[in-house]
């Protein structure tokens, strides 16, 4: 499902709200910072725990994020050919951000 579609349906959530980031749309959950698309790179971006990470990477859905040169232990970057995927990785995003805050 589309970014936009399912970061609509889970902003409706309690405790779900939506904010920007490196000038882009994105979801937090209390403040904690969970997804955005990522249109310098066509990516959905989540964060989750850096086992996780390196899980979906492995699977070959996924990619290191590094923005600033210095790879994001807890992000990884989700081509949209994996895009009907994207409500299930949001929903992970989520429930990892309430887990930390």
């Amino acid at each position: 499902m589309s970014y936009d579609v399912t970061s609509n349906k889970i902003a409706r959530r309690q405790g779900v709200e939506k904010s920007t980031m490196m000038n882009s749309p994105c979801l937090r959950y209390k403040g904690e910072f969970m997804t955005m698309f990522f249109e310098k790179q066509d990516c959905l971006i989540i964060k989750v725990s850096p086992v996780r990470v390196q899980e979906i990477i492995a699977d070959g859905k996924g990619m290191e994020f590094n923005y600033t040169g210095k790879p994001f232990k807890e992000w990884v970057l989700i081509p949209t050919e994996f895009e009907d995927d994207y409500d299930i990785y949001i929903e992970e995003s989520l429930t990892y951000a309430k887990q930390k805050a």
